[in-house]
């Protein structure tokens, strides 16, 4: 095998490999948004049919933001900003999940 075979199929391997990591961080970001668009979801069908516990609803709302910042996520091309969207989006979620538990501990 020549050099230049070589580096052609080292380049070609390279290429590869790049489209592959970046269709699984892709795939990775989509199914991020998704955990939170669903807590955001069953957070606000719980308020509006009324089975939330007073002391959830703010937790409940922390919850529905972070997943309309999870579904802005698909809006959003540029990838700073939907990265930072997307963190957004999982911290949110996260608070509001751990507060609508601890409501739901707190809570007689």
């Amino acid at each position: 095998m020549s050099e230049a075979e070589r580096a052609k199929a080292v380049e070609g391997y390279g290429e590869a490999v790049g489209r592959l990591q970046h269709s699984a961080f892709r795939n990775l970001r989509t199914s991020i948004a998704n955990v939170a668009i669903f807590f955001g979801v069953v957070s606000g069908w719980m308020i509006v049919t009324g089975d939330a516990e007073p002391a959830a609803l703010v937790p409940m709302s922390v919850s529905i933001l972070g997943g309309v910042l999870g579904a802005a996520t698909y809006a959003v091309k540029r990838q700073p900003l939907a990265r930072h969207l997307l963190v957004g989006a999982v911290v949110l979620a996260l608070v509001g999940l751990a507060g609508t538990v601890i409501a739901s501990q707190v809570s007689p």
